[in-house]
């Protein structure tokens, strides 16, 4: 008996100092669209509906925005990268996430692309070979060599042959975070709509003027823009979400001179309408091509 009972404590002795079993490996993150690569911590997200673009302004101009925007992108004027500019162009959606800078000009930015992209079977010219995270997803990282400008791509992300997503080094640890977290609710997203939209921290606005108008700004939640384009004209759909009905209030008296001042004697067409409603304020405003062209350098800081 007292051997027995000496083997079942040397058999149990020996499970306890056995090694551990581990825990199963995380599950591989199913990537169903580039939106979701996009990190919550930053302050823009812009969205732009490729197919929209093209049939509205022809095939060329898509190539020429392609180069321009992601030139004027880029705060160190640095050429645009040809897997980037090859894999723009073959986008049926491309969504741009970016942390501004004082001139509103992408800084960390992530530019995740959703279409039919040629598989990636080799590593890009200077990246490093790929690591495979499960469910098709994969992603290389920039070769270690000269310091990268903060908004060039460190690493490049593919779901399969439909999600393509270009990261800046300072948002890595965003987009773990973010693939680790799948459909959760996110807090800044750009409406599915239009040819163009975009969602924005309305603080940022506030940069732009002083006094009361920054100071309700800074104090609303949420900002959106949707942008439609027609044969010859563009209509512009803004809703900003205030922190009360009075300071919506205020925002549209506010605003009413800021829309005058931004196009002088051409509403004479009663083309713009600003209103609140309860704590949203909502702008909508049509305006010929030529116009809404002639506004935008004024908006990007050119």
């Amino acid at each position: 008996m007292r051997r027995r009972e000496l083997l079942l404590g040397l058999a149990a002795l020996s499970a306890a100092c056995g090694p551990r079993r581990l825990p199963p490996p995380p599950a591989a993150p199913r990537v169903m669209a580039a939106a979701e690569l996009i990190p919550p911590d930053l302050d823009v997200i812009a969205r732009l509906d490729m197919a929209k673009m093209k049939a509205a302004l022809g095939s060329l101009t898509p190539q020429l925005l392609s180069r321009e925007v992601l030139k004027r992108g880029s705060v160190d004027g640095e050429e645009p990268e040809e897997l980037l500019v090859e894999s723009l162009l073959a986008a049926d959606v491309v969504y741009l996430g970016y942390r501004p800078s004082a001139r509103f000009m992408p800084l960390d930015r992530v530019l995740a692309l959703q279409g039919r992209f040629t598989p990636i079977t080799k590593a890009p010219t200077g990246f490093s070979g790929g690591v495979d995270l499960g469910a098709d997803v994969r992603y290389w990282d920039r070769q270690k060599g000269k310091p990268l400008a903060r908004s060039a791509s460190a690493r490049l992300y593919a779901a399969g042959d439909r999600v393509l997503a270009f990261v800046s080094e300072a948002e890595l640890d965003a987009v773990e975070r973010s693939l680790e977290r799948l459909g959760e609710p996110r807090s800044l997203s750009a409406p599915e709509e239009g040819a163009l939209s975009v969602a924005a921290r309305p603080r940022l606005l506030g940069k732009l003027v002083s006094g009361t108008l920054r100071e309700l700004l800074e104090d609303s939640k949420s900002l959106e823009l949707v942008v439609d384009l027609e044969s010859d004209m563009a209509s512009l759909r803004a809703s900003l979400q205030t922190s009360s009905p009075e300071h919506a209030e205020q925002l549209v008296t506010a605003g009413r001179a800021v829309v005058q001042a931004a196009l002088g004697d051409r509403d004479q067409a009663g083309r713009t309408e600003l209103r609140a409603v309860e704590s949203r304020v909502s702008l909508t405003l049509r305006l010929r091509r030529e116009e809404l062209a002639s506004l935008l350098p004024r908006a990007s800081g050119g």
